[in-house]
This record gives structure tokens, C-alpha cells and sequence, in this order.
């Protein structure tokens, strides 16, 4: 599944029955941070919708590159790029040892929970 909109786009990508990696990449504006909150809102909407709530981050990696240049009118050099957040999430279930640890999606995204799942991934850091 690929999602692309505006400046961000995101991706789920199945592991296991109860594993999945969330690649969320961003335009230079949405940050470093801004791209790992919409990477771990997607990660809390994944979760919901696979019919869970409590998961754990067991993997987590983040990356800005610079893609491009150019040159503005006053002769200056402007850079622009992207950030790429990936986490790997594994869904906790009752009786899992780890399910006191584990946290909540529903409460991730907040009291709108469920307006958030049905409108689905982000198109934008703003």
C-alpha cells in the first residue's frame, strides 16, 4: 500500500501477522520531527485498523538527504531535500507479557480517535 499526497508520503509494509514497517517520507519542510510524528500517527492508524490497539516500536531509524539545488534571484543557493522516518511495529495482545508496556493507539491519537482512522494517512505536515 502506497499513499502520496502533498508533501508526505507513507507506506505499510506487512512483516509478519502482527508486525508491519512504516515508511513515512517528508519534504524538507515538515522537519525531522514533524516526519517522525506522522510516522508514528500512521503507525497508532495501522495498528487500529488491523483490529488492535496497544503495539510497542521495536525498530526505528530516521534519515534527511538533500535532493536537490538551485540558484535564486539574488544569487544565493538554496538546498532542498527530504526526511525519511522508519519504525517497525510490533501489535501487543492481551496476554502478552508486554501488553503493560505497550501503547495505546487510541489514546496516541488522541479523543477524535476515530474521525483520524476513517480519514486515514496524512498528506501533509501542516
Amino acid at each position: 500500500m502506497l499513499i502520496v499526497a502533498g508533501c508526505v508520503e507513507t507506506s505499510v509494509q506487512p512483516l509478519t501477522q502482527s508486525s508491519f514497517k512504516i515508511s513515512t517520507e517528508a519534504e524538507d519542510m515538515c522537519g525531522a520531527k514533524g516526519t517522525r510524528q506522522i510516522a508514528f500517527r500512521e503507525a497508532a492508524i495501522e495498528v487500529i485498523k488491523r483490529g488492535a490497539d496497544r503495539f510497542i516500536v521495536v525498530g526505528d531509524q530516521s534519515r534527511s538527504a538533500i535532493t536537490g539545488g538551485m540558484f535564486t534571484t539574488y544569487g544565493g543557493f538554496d538546498t532542498y531535500g527530504t526526511n525519511t522516518q522508519d519504525m517497525v511495529i510490533q501489535i501487543i495482545t492481551k496476554g502478552d507479557p508486554r501488553f503493560g508496556d505497550a501503547l495505546s493507539a487510541r489514546q496516541t491519537l488522541g479523543p477524535d480517535w476515530q474521525a483520524i482512522v476513517a480519514k486515514g494517512p496524512s498528506a501533509s505536515c501542516l
